[in-house]
This record gives structure tokens, C-alpha cells and sequence, in this order.
């Protein structure tokens, strides 16, 4: 839990609140915002847990702390504050909603409420972590950086000028990334860009740049001396402070800060004179490799020339030395540890937490779901036993028959089981992948930003679509196969030629990330689901919103129109189905089974079942005639992340996070095999006209299989065959 901190604050003296009818304060344009209780406050203001009356949602509201309301300067600071933030559109920069300022004259803004734990707070209780873990938190840091350091525009009111500003955000620390659970593990998200320093390019704002703002521990050299020309290699240095103390535990100057108090004095003259130990040379730190020492230290030097120039440079060179790097994971003490995210935000003073039970239920619903997958495997091996005492073939729990010797088609059998092709060039994981009708094209979205389009006969790069802002999560084909549309954690959807890579156009009304994008069998609208809790159905042609669906209750992850395009089903983090009729936008259904977030639906072929993956660990087949679960399958060890029919409708596909896909013989209930090629979350899956099959995990690769789901139907008979 987020600690709730003691604060003089007169909690029922902010000025221009009033109270409602249950004794709370409102404040806001017709009082929107009820707030709950103070959850912090900085050196900028306080932060209150809120509640948003119009949404019914709980956000965070910051208002400038009173004894500063008056002073211009500091006024002027919340007001940049507020624009900069803002305009940073990013998954991994907290969000802001809304603004204003009270009939006092007070500034406020509201931000996301965030459930999860600050990196401070995690390496409170695991003081090491893995190289993985390190690169997977530190590169989505890098993400957002990434976008505040290329600058965002701003429009002068008065003037109607534009300005380009570069944001640097001179107060990283472990207290400010704050790790937001997800399907995919931890989304990582940069807080409190307040202090940020801000570089104009075409005038310098020197009232804002003359004060020291930030923290000792983790401040650059330059930044201590009061440079008023601070760069984006100020963050990168206190990036690898925190690299180097959440490898070893330990600072890079030998002052065992965590036992120890260090006075600010120290601090000063470690950034400017003391010399870094070297990574390697701390307890239990010869296993991490020299690339990796060399990524970290080279952010650790005295002068910002001598580092990495920009935190794209850093995230790739540190994805480099862990993909090297032979030990990726350090031993793990009694606790369990959330797993890392790939490749989709506040601090004490800016971010407030759920409360216990909300924390104690997930963790209850992580053990049951575990608890399941343990005693699943003890009957399993129960079974086994059983069997071997009464000398009953152990065929069906072997992926390959125990033959003496195996015919000539057999072994083809089984060598088809591998993929023919495997496509690199994403440079972070791949999101989403699917074939064009005619399966000879493939296309994948990536962490990295891009959309690229190849040939599935040759594995040779076709394209690569550059524009969106953030990572695509999700892309799609037109049945004729000269569009394609990808969805992007930067709230966008775009439109690009198939055979040109021009741009058609971009489509904008999202109020937060998009996770699916779909467009419909005849070519007219496109369906789209975001994670502002609604799904979209646009004008393919237009552009235009032809309709808002809302009935989910948190993001929505997926959205697939039926074979016929009349219906259109939906799942999303409050673990439901839905269907929709896509005429009237009327909710017809709401499907109720799945214990966790529901990630991934898909109809089958004919549009008579639905098959639906959940974060609960299980596949579910739905008949659409009575809205019946038909079949659960539940041999996944982890979270579902991926679910699709055969062209044919005869087998179900589901990818997950346990790193394996699964295929199943969904109408006899029966598991035909588990592919372990991925290395990597699993977290697309697509098939073909002919058999054909293509996969994309976190590693990032992509994978395309052929005549798989046919080999696993005649391998199959031949076994039992066999054993007959």
C-alpha cells in the first residue's frame, strides 16, 4: 500500500471547497471532485484521494500548497507544471485530466489514480534485481523520457505562438517510477515532472532555472553546480545511479546509504569528485557481465559529453548487454516478486494507492490461482503413477511416442511441429501480429513504435511504418489487404497503404491507450478498444466516430467483429464478455465466468462459438446460441494473453505468458500439444488460410509455422494408433 503521510495541512481548511451532504469537501467547476482524504504532499503542494462525481472514478487531485499560493514565481512553476504535463502523452508519464483553479485563485489539476508500488518501495523489500528486471523497468523509464527530452509543443494564449519545449526531469529517483501491475507485469511510469526544468528553444525562462531542484542522492554533477543548460544526460546520470543500486543493493560510492543517514555535504562531493567503484567489484556482482558494467558506468561519468547522449542510446545499449549477458537472473530470497513487463503515476506526493483489501485480494486471487495450477499438476503426477503400476501406455502425456524406432512419416510429422521462419527486426517486444486473408503477408506492431509488413513465403522486411508516439499494441488487415490499421498506446489509430506505406490518415478520439483495433468483414467500420473503458466504431471511410460502446467497467483489451460483422464481442480488465450489436451499438450480452481480466476474444469461423483467454490462467469456448461456457481449458501456467480459431474452426490456439502456446482439439476437449519455441511472453497469435500459423512473443521475434494444426491431427491418430 501507497503510505498515507502526517501533513500540518489543514485538510478542511482548502480554500473554495465546500462541503457536500456527507461532510466531504467538493471543489472544482460545479464541484466535481469530492475528496476523500490527503495522501501527501511535496514541495509543489498536496495531493488528496479524490472522487471524480461525474465519472464515478477515483482520481488524484493536487492543489499548490497554501503557503506559496501568493508567490508569482512558484505560480508561474505549477502553471508550466500543468501545460508540460499535459502534453506529455505517454503510457509512461502519469496523465493528466483536468484543471483549474479555485474561486480563491488556487491552481489545481487531476491526475490518474494509480494502483501498484514505487521502485523505492520494491527494492525496499528486494534490494536486488535481476539484469532482466533491471532492463525492463529502466527501458520503459527510458520510453517516457524519451518523448519529454524531444519536446512537446505549447501554445502561447496570448500570442497564439507556438513554443518547442524539451522537458528534462532533474528528480529521477527509485521514489519517483512508479510500477503499475498489468496483464503483461509492471507498467512502468515516470511521476512528477513538478520540478522539471524547462529548456525553450526560442527563449530561456531563467526565474524557473536559477534554484537547485531535485535530490542529492541522485542528482548529475552539472545539476549540483546550478547549470542553468542542463540536457537530457542529467537524467541519464541519475538513470544509472539507479541501475548501479538496483543491480548490487549498494550506491557507486561505498556509503551503504541504506544503514547509513548521508548528509547532503557527502553527497555533493561524491557527484563531483568520488570516483564510482566499479559495478563488478560489489558483493555477489562478478556473475553480471562487463558489457553490462560498462552501460552502467558509462552513465556515471563526471562530464555529460563522456555519457550516453540521448536514453534511446542507453535503452538500447542496455537491452544489448542483458540479451548477452548469460545471467539473467540472481538467486531469489522467500518473497514473491511481480514479474517484470515488456517491452504497456505519482509519488508520496503525487500518486495514491488502493486500499488493503483491494492489495490482499489480488494477492488471495494469485494464490488460489496458483494453489489451482500446483494441484492440477500433483493429480497429474498422481495419474502417472498410477498408470506406470498398471503398465498403461503413458502416450497421451509424452509429446512424442516412446517407439523403438519411428517410421520415416512420423519423423516428418514431428519435425513439422517446428517453425519454418522465424522474423527479426523489432527492436522491443512484439505486440501483435496477423496475417492478410490471403496469408501471404504478415504484419506486426511493436514496443518500438513501428509497423512492419513481410512476406511470409520469403521472411523478407516488405515495410516499416513510422509515426506513432508510443508503442502499437494492436494491428489488423482489410479483408482485401490494402489497409492496415495499428492502434498505439499514444491514444491514436492509424490508416496506412498496404502497398505504398503512405499514411491514409489518423484517427483521435481515444482519452487513453488503445489495445485492439479491428476492421469489420466488409471493409466499412473499424472497432476499436482502449483502456478510457470504451470501445469505438468509426466511419472506415470518414474517419469519423460512428458510435461510443460503454458497459465495461476498466480497460478494454479486446474487441473482434463477428464472421458476418453484425455483432461485435468484447473483453476487458473487469473480467467480463460482452456483445454488442454493431447496427444499434445495444449491448446484447454479458458473458460472466473468467475470475480475472479477460485479454483476448475471438469468434470461430462460423460465428456459432466464442473462445475467450484470461489473466485467470484459462481458455473458455462460449456458444453463442445460450451464452454457455461449452469448455474451460486451463493447462497454461500463467496468464493468457493470446486466443484464435483455425481458419477451419477445428482447433483453438492460446498464447501465454508461461512462454508456450497451447493448441487444442477445443470440440473433444483434448490438449493436441504445447510449442516452447518462443523464449519470451508469448502475446500474439494469428492463423492463415492453409494451415498456416504466426506468434509473437517479448523477446521480440516473430514466428510463422506451417501445416502445424494438420500435422497435430494426423501425429495425433498415429499415436493412438500406436498405442493401440
Amino acid at each position: 500500500m501507497f503510505p498515507i503521510k502526517s501533513s500540518p495541512y489543514n485538510f478542511h481548511s482548502i480554500p473554495s471547497a465546500q462541503s457536500s451532504p456527507s461532510g466531504s469537501l467538493c471543489i472544482g467547476e460545479e464541484n466535481r471532485y469530492r475528496l476523500e482524504q490527503q495522501l501527501g504532499e511535496g514541495g509543489m503542494g498536496h495531493v488528496f484521494l479524490a472522487t471524480d462525481k461525474r465519472l464515478n472514478k477515483p482520481v488524484a487531485f493536487k492543489l499548490l500548497r497554501e503557503s506559496l499560493a501568493d508567490d508569482r514565481s512558484m505560480r508561474i512553476r505549477f502553471d508550466w507544471e500543468l501545460k508540460i504535463c499535459a502534453s506529455l502523452k505517454s503510457e509512461h508519464i502519469v496523465q493528466v485530466s483536468d484543471y483549474g483553479i479555485t474561486e480563491g485563485g488556487y491552481p489545481f489539476y487531476i491526475m490518474e489514480y494509480l494502483e501498484g508500488e514505487t521502485l523505492a518501495q520494491r527494492l525496499k523489500y528486494t534490494p536486488r534485481l535481476s539484469p532482466e528486471e533491471t532492463c525492463l523497468i529502466i527501458s520503459q523509464v527510458c520510453a517516457g523520457l524519451e518523448l519529454a527530452h524531444d519536446g512537446v509543443t505549447l501554445v502561447d494564449e496570448a500570442t497564439g505562438e507556438t513554443q518547442t519545449i524539451k522537458v528534462v526531469h532533474r528528480d529521477l529517483k527509485p521514489q519517483n517510477i512508479f510500477l503499475v501491475p498489468t496483464a503483461l507485469g509492471d507498467l512502468v511510469k515516470v511521476i512528477d515532472f513538478g520540478i522539471a526544468k524547462i529548456r525553450n528553444l526560442q527563449a530561456e525562462h531563467t526565474s524557473l532555472t536559477n534554484m537547485f531542484l531535485g535530490t542529492c542522492h541522485y542528482a548529475a554533477p552539472e545539476q549540483l553546480e546550478g547549470s542553468q543548460n542542463l540536457d537530457a544526460r542529467a537524467d541519464i546520470y541519475s538513470l544509472g545511479l539507479m541501475l548501479y543500486e538496483m543491480l548490487t543493493g549498494v550506491d557507486p560510492f561505498g556509503f551503504n546509504f541504506r544503514e547509513n543517514r548521508v548528509s547532503v555535504e557527502s553527497w555533493l562531493f561524491a557527484h563531483a569528485s568520488k570516483t564510482p567503484l566499479p559495478l563488478r567489484s560489489q558483493p555477489n556482482c562478478d556473475h553480471l557481465s562487463e558489457t553490462l558494467e560498462a552501460v552502467v558506468m558509462g552513465c556515471l561519468n563526471k562530464s555529460p559529453d563522456d555519457r550516453f547522449s540521448s536514453v534511446r542510446e542507453l535503452s538500447e545499449a542496455l537491452s544489448s548487454a542483458i540479451s548477452l549477458d548469460p545471467a539473467k537472473q540472481l538467486p531469489q530470497g522467500n518473497h514473491n516478486k511481480p514479474l517484470p513487463n515488456p517491452s504497456i503515476a505519482l509519488d508520496q506526493e503525487t500518486v495514491s494507492m488502493a486500499n488493503n483489501s483491494q492489495a490482499t485480494q489480488r494477492k488471495t486471487s494469485n494464490l488460489t490461482r496458483s494453489s489451482g495450477f500446483a494441484i492440477k499438476w500433483g493429480q497429474c503426477l498422481l495419474f502417472t503413477l498410477v498408470t506406470l503400476i498398471l503398465g498403461i501406455g503413458m502416450a497421451r502425456f509424452v509429446r512424442t511416442p516412446i517407439t523403438p524406432s519411428l517410421t520415416e512419416e512420423k519423423e516428418e510429422e514431428i519435425n513439422a511441429l517446428h517453425p519454418t521462419t522465424t522474423l527479426t527486426g523489432h527492436r522491443n517486444g512484439v505486440w501483435s501480429v496477423v496475417l492478410s486473408s490471403n496469408g501471404k503477408l504478415a504484419v506486426s506492431g511493436g514496443e518500438d513504435k513501428t509497423v512492419r509488413v513481410w512476406n511470409t513465403e520469403t521472411g523478407s522486411l516488405l515495410q516499416t511504418f513510422s509515426g506513432h508516439g508510443d508503442g502499437v499494441r494492436s494491428v489488423t488487415v482489410s479483408h482485401d489487404g490494402n489497409v492496415i490499421a495499428s492502434a498505439s498506446a499514444d491514444q491514436t489509430i492509424k490508416l496506412w497503404n498496404t502497398a505504398t506505406g503512405e499514411l491514409i490518415r489518423t484517427l483521435t478520439a481515444h482519452q487513453d491507450s488503445l489495445w485492439s483495433v479491428e476492421i469489420s468483414p466488409d471493409q466499412q467500420i473499424i472497432a476499436s478498444a482502449s483502456a478510457d473503458e470504451t470501445i469505438k466504431l468509426w466511419n472506415m471511410a470518414t474517419a469519423e466516430v460512428i458510435r461510443t460502446l460503454r458497459g465495461h467497467s476498466g480497460w478494454v483489451f479486446s474487441a473482434t467483429f463477428s464472421p458476418d460483422g453484425k455483432r461485435l464481442a468484447s473483453g476487458g480488465k473487469d473480467g467480463t464478455v460482452k456483445l454488442w450489436d454493431v447496427q444499434t451499438g445495444q449491448m446484447l450480452q454479458t458473458l460472466s465466468d473468467h475470475q480475472d481480466a479477460v485479454r483476448s476474444v475471438a469468434f470461430s469461423p462460423d460465428g456459432n462459438y466464442l473462445a475467450s483467454g484470461s489473466w485467470d490462467g484459462t481458455v473458455k469456448v462460449w456458444e453463442m446460441a445460450t451464452g454457455k461456457v461449452l469448455s474451460t481449458f486451463s493447462e497454461h501456467s500463467d496468464r493468457i494473453v493470446a486466443v484464435t480459431f483455425s481458419r477451419d474452426g477445428q482447433r483453438l490456439v492460446s498464447g501465454s505468458i508461461d512462454e508456450t502456446l497451447q493448441v487444442w482439439d477445443w470440440q473433444n476437449q483434448r490438449l493436441l500439444d504445447t510449442l516452447t519455441d518462443h523464449r519470451d511472453w508469448v502475446l500474439s497469435v494469428a492463423t492463415g488460410p492453409s494451415g498456416e500459423m504466426i506468434s509473437s512473443s517479448r523477446q521480440p521475434t516473430i514466428k510463422i509455422w506451417r501445416g502445424l494444426i494438420e500435422s497435430h491431427s494426423r501425429q495425433r491418430r498415429q499415436e493412438v494408433d500406436f498405442w493401440n
